[in-house]
């Protein structure tokens, strides 16, 4: 069991970390082509989602390469599990299997919005121990915005100044966030029941953006199928903020594994609409 001591000096250490990966992200964007991958997708994907799970670069590497390094001389390595997105040398020094404790890394989360020039791609790190979220931390280059968990609060640090986050003031709990995965008929389901419906796939809205959006009290709820754990990080911190919850589409409370993809997750404030899971029941 991680000591509070010894978490929060990994937070600190790594928060450098993360700086100074950024820097290097911001140095190099607009001076890097997409190298292209292979990834795993759906057959009614369309060509901006096919385009955002293909996209990657050097410096995706570079900052995996970075922030692993940093880990490496704060944590014992070889007993933590990694998830990370890029296959990178450092991911040797880590455990193979799953353990106790699993550090999940996104180098370059939003790798086309960076290839792009735009600033809503962001650098994510998460700590987890036996399925609960130690840590998570999102940190925006291009924006100078760092979000992050410590001490269970939720802080914003942009421009030099720190804030601690609360929980908003819902303004249209009807305005609701999917990923493509939830599938159009529960999107459609969704639209019967008098939502509002804004999709990942149209490319008009990023899930970290959703996420803010949602702490703002702009959006009713966050709705995902089959994510990976690191995409929905920042989700956590909405699960902090007094009145957030993360459930599952049957309203249970999350446990989180040890990286990889969740089944089905939600996120909020309030309670769960009972109208909203109805619609997510098969």
């Amino acid at each position: 069991m991680m000591q509070k001591n010894d978490l929060n000096n990994f937070i600190d250490k790594i928060k450098e970390a993360i700086y100074k990966a950024g820097e290097i992200a911001l140095e190099y964007q607009g001076k890097v082509k997409n190298l292209g991958k292979l990834e795993e997708g759906l057959p009614n994907d369309n060509d901006f989602v096919r385009q955002q799970r293909a996209a990657k670069t050097v410096i995706d590497e570079k900052v995996q390469e970075e922030l692993l390094s940093a880990v490496a001389k704060l944590l014992n390595a070889p007993e933590v599990y990694l998830d990370a997105e890029e296959e990178t040398a450092g991911k040797k020094c880590f455990s193979p299997e799953p353990t106790a404790t699993t550090l999940v890394i996104d180098p370059i989360d939003g790798t086309l919005l960076y290839l792009l020039g735009k600033d809503g791609y962001s650098i994510v790190v998460g700590l987890i121990e036996n399925g609960a979220i130690l840590t998570s931390l999102i940190y925006f280059p291009a924006r100078k915005e760092f979000y992050f968990i410590k001490d269970d609060r939720v802080y914003c640090e942009a421009n030099g100044k720190l804030r601690e986050l609360s929980a908003p003031k819902v303004k249209n709990d009807t305005l609701v966030y999917v990923n493509n995965r939830v599938g159009e008929q529960t999107a459609n389901k969704l639209v019967k029941e008098g939502f509002e419906v804004i999709n990942d796939a149209d490319g008009l809205v990023s899930w970290p953006d959703a996420f803010i959006k949602c702490i703002k009290g702009e959006y009713g709820a966050c709705i995902f199928h089959s994510p990976q754990i690191r995409d929905v990080l920042m989700g956590v911190m909405i699960s902090k903020l007094l009145g957030g919850y993360a459930c599952d589409w049957l309203g249970n409370k999350i446990i989180w594994p040890n990286g990889g993809r969740m089944p089905q997750i939600m996120f909020g404030f309030g309670y769960p609409s009972e109208k909203v899971l109805s619609c997510l029941k098969a």
